[in-house]
Parts: C-alpha cells; structure tokens; sequence
C-alpha cells in the first residue's frame, strides 16, 4: 500500500470540494431549469389572450400576430451593402476528386 503525502492529501481533498461544488450547480440548473414548472400568474396575462386559450384559439392569435408584422428591408438598400461581393460561382459545381476507395493500394 502505497503512503501519500500531506501535499497527495490536500490536492484530493480539493478536488473533491471542486466535484462538490460542480456537482451541486448541475443539480442547481438541472432544477431550475428542466424540474421546476413554470408557472404563469393568470392575473398578469391579458384577458383577450386568457379567453381565446380557453377557445383553444391561441394559434389563431399567433398567426395574426405574424401577419400583422410588417418587416423592413430597406437596410439592405443601404450604400454599404452595395461594397459587397460574391466570391466564387454560385451555385458550387461539383467536382470529382480522390479515389473511389483511397484503402486499396495502387
């Protein structure tokens, strides 16, 4: 049996304290994250969205709100834009390269 040092002794013992510490966040985000429910607090969700899932509506206020998002692209006018360039042909063209089977010698 072999006899460890005071100094084998210390750096177990704080590898342990850190498989601890490791341990015990994993559980604290395992927990929080993935176990406990969430919950919502009725009082705080207006009542046009609590009636409509009570309808099994929900979805159809989902898509109206989708429809009614109105997306600017005109960003993508701006000068700056205008400086880029495409580097190579679109779309790639397939090339044949290498061996059907490289493992077969020659």
């Amino acid at each position: 049996m072999a006899i460890k040092t005071i100094e084998e002794k210390k750096k177990q013992q704080k590898l342990l304290i850190l498989l601890g510490v490791i341990v015990l966040i994993a559980f604290i985000i395992l927990y929080f994250g993935y176990l406990k429910k969430n919950t919502v607090n009725v009082s705080n969700v207006p009542q046009q969205v609590t009636n409509t899932e009570e309808n099994g509506l929900s979805g159809a206020i989902l898509r109206a709100g989708l429809e009614k998002t109105n997306l600017n692209v005109d960003y993508l006018n701006q000068v700056i834009f205008s400086f880029l360039r495409s580097h190579g042909d679109l779309p790639v063209k397939r090339i044949v390269t290498g061996r059907n089977n490289p493992f077969i010698p020659q």
